[in-house]
């Protein structure tokens, strides 16, 4: 037996979850705790990146992966900018 503190609210969402995939809260955590026994780690990347850090992953995985547009000058990088995609 284990005792958790938890907020009333994200308990009645998490409830609301396990009952949709049909078991109770009991059932849900055990699933968890067995996942993290077996994997040997969280189910989830935990992280604390801001949206604005995910929108530079993703232009560099952009460059990375060669979506990008290429402008022989200064002028037509400022077309570029402006021309409805």
């Amino acid at each position: 037996m284990i005792t958790i503190r938890l907020d009333a609210s994200t308990k009645d969402e998490a409830k609301k979850v396990f009952e949709a995939l049909g078991m109770d809260m009991s059932t849900g955590i055990n699933v968890y705790l067995k996942q993290v026994v077996r994997d040997q780690a969280l189910p989830f990347n935990p992280t604390i990146k801001d949206p604005l850090d995910q929108a530079t992953e993703r232009s560099l995985q952009d460059l990375k992966n060669g979506r990008y547009e290429d402008f022989a000058n200064l002028a037509d990088l400022f077309k570029g900018l402006h021309h409805d995609h």
